[in-house]
């Protein structure tokens, strides 16, 4: 199992740990963290890189979500979070924390899920993304030419300046810190992963979604959530980056989602 990199925010004794998604890394969930912090003083957030992301070690071989949910808990662990554990994951991050959830039970005590269902085929274009992302040179003279790189290719420019997040200098240049190909493979792993049971079957951490009204999420899933007792929050005017499109919104929404101290 491998210590997973993050950043803090706060210095409570009620631990919430806070899960990016797919390509992404800690840094997308900073105003988050902070403002979590920020709001309630008894929290103390963690934001994580998950395996393969980030500054965090690379993906093993054949890595599913099980792997990245074992490191988050072992990172947890390892930096003393006293349980049980909140965890809000976004997109993949979610998937991953109820994964934990189905691992030891009894170290979580809630998910937060933003923007994501627990049915297999999550993600509608994650794999024409990875596509255009796996094509793009290794390396770039500037983040200027990443960008113009893969907007020419189909990405919009606010997805396209997300995933430059992911470039690290390098010489005169710049190159990509992540194993793209590994994260491909990941995806295409997770991707069938049926994690329902996590949600509808017997369970004593709480579960909730909040999403984007032009999210993942669709209506069905919404009510199935519903059905098995998770609270769904839709946040109007968001998609699938919802806590960067509707940060305060989702700030309250999470905020109202923790559990009493």
């Amino acid at each position: 199992m491998s210590a997973l990199a993050g950043e803090r925010a706060g210095d409570g004794p009620r631990a919430v740990v806070l899960l990016h998604g797919l390509l992404g890394c800690s840094r997308n969930l900073a105003t988050l963290a902070r403002g979590l912090a920020a709001r309630d003083r008894s929290l103390g957030v963690v934001a994580l890189d998950l395996t393969g992301h980030g500054d965090s070690p690379p993906l093993p071989p054949d890595a599913d979500s099980a792997t990245l949910a074992r490191d988050v808990l072992a990172t947890a662990r390892g930096l003393g979070l006293a349980g049980p554990l909140t965890l809000v994951g976004h997109s993949l991050g979610g998937r991953v924390a109820l994964r934990a959830a189905r691992l030891e039970p009894a170290a979580v005590g809630a998910v937060t899920l933003l923007d994501i269902a627990p049915g297999p085929s999550w993600g509608d274009g994650v794999a024409a993304i990875l596509e255009i992302l796996t094509s793009a040179p290794a390396t770039f003279a500037s983040r200027g030419a990443a960008r113009a790189h893969l907007v020419g290719g189909g990405l919009a420019p606010p997805l396209a300046e997300w995933l430059l997040l992911n470039l690290a200098p390098a010489g005169e240049g710049y190159r990509w810190r992540v194993d793209r190909e590994a994260l491909a493979a990941l995806h295409a792993r997770t991707a069938g992963e049926d994690l329902w049971p996590a949600v509808e079957g017997a369970r004593a951490y709480a579960v909730r979604c909040v999403r984007g009204a032009a999210g993942f999420v669709r209506a069905a899933d919404a009510g199935r959530l519903e059905a098995a007792g998770c609270p769904v929050t839709t946040i109007d005017g968001a998609g699938h980056l919802l806590h960067v499109e509707r940060p305060r919104e989702v700030l309250e929404a999470v905020i109202a989602g923790l559990l009493p101290p």
